[in-house]
């Protein structure tokens, strides 16, 4: 009897003592709270493509607060590339509203330029898990008008070899971009040309066009305005095919008689994947005979 007292009197004992350490102002109560007011952009990078013919004249960035008491301001630190854009070096919050909006100003952009802004705010600043900076993409389309049409001819529908143009050939349009000093491109050729002349073990795909250059003035060659463009066409074995250009390499040519215009190209292919390798020969003719302008 006895024992078990001792057993209860050293239990209420243990008990008064945890009782004592729990009081009502536990360690939670005491934590200290981070009532600093933190900020975040909602993206980390956007891009806008604008068509030839559509005009923009700003961009709104959104950002976040994680309290919409009272009106606060913050720095931003904004970096452009052109000087067709411009922002201002700070965004406020309005009272009751946990949003707001950085507007940049856009002005007169060109095709063939890549825009870039960059907005950052403090670090320290940031919420967890928030962005600190975002950075807007912003690139111009040409305008493509019709330019008229060309006989083309590529191995699957036609050549050209020593005795001159093999084939029929299939008919592609040929149109112009708007402010482009001389660009030009063939509208699907190879979608074309390949499906009149049934071609098998590949598929096909239309608006894959491809882009050439010549001189505004007379219309003599000049190049493609990059090394490779997708042809539209892709088979289980190869992925992706290429029309492919290396100016002053692999035997690349790119010559004209009048409205005959001759290509020496190679073509590429991806196996699926994102780089392109360099396959065999290949060589392209058109004649460009429906609205030819020199």
């Amino acid at each position: 009897m006895n024992f078990n007292k001792s057993i209860l009197s050293i239990a209420l004992s243990v008990a008064a003592v945890m009782f004592v350490g729990c009081s009502t102002d536990g360690y939670w109560d005491k934590a200290p709270i981070d009532s600093e007011v933190k900020y975040t952009f909602d993206q980390s990078e956007q891009t806008y493509t604008v068509a030839g013919t559509e005009t923009l004249t700003e961009i709104k960035v959104s950002l976040t607060r994680n309290t919409n008491v009272g009106a606060s301001t913050i720095a931003v630190d904004a970096k452009f590339n052109d000087p067709a854009l411009s922002g201002p070096a700070e965004v406020t919050f309005a009272d009751g509203s946990n949003t707001a909006i950085y507007t940049i100003a856009v002005g007169d952009i060109q095709v063939g330029v890549s825009y870039k802004a960059t907005l950052s705010i403090a670090k320290d600043n940031t919420s967890v898990s928030g962005n600190s900076t975002t950075t807007i993409n912003l690139s111009k389309l040409y305008n493509w008008v019709a330019a008229g049409s060309a006989q083309f001819y590529t191995s699957w529908s036609g050549t050209i070899d020593d005795n001159g143009l093999v084939g029929d050939g299939v008919k592609v349009d040929i149109e112009k971009a708007e402010g482009g000093n001389g660009l030009y491109r063939l509208v699907s050729p190879y979608y074309y040309s390949e499906t009149a002349a049934g071609a098998t073990g590949v598929t096909l795909e239309k608006g894959h066009h491809i882009q050439f250059t010549v001189n505004a003035a007379n219309g003599a060659p000049v190049g493609f305005p990059t090394t490779v463009q997708k042809m539209g066409e892709a088979s289980a074995d190869d992925g992706n095919y290429y029309f492919a250009y290396t100016p002053g390499k692999n035997n690349c040519a790119f010559e004209n008689d009048d409205n005959l215009y001759i290509i020496n190209a190679l073509v590429g292919y991806d196996e699926g994947g994102s780089n392109v390798s360099l396959g065999w020969y290949q060589t392209v003719a058109f004649i460009w005979n429906v609205n030819y302008p020199w």
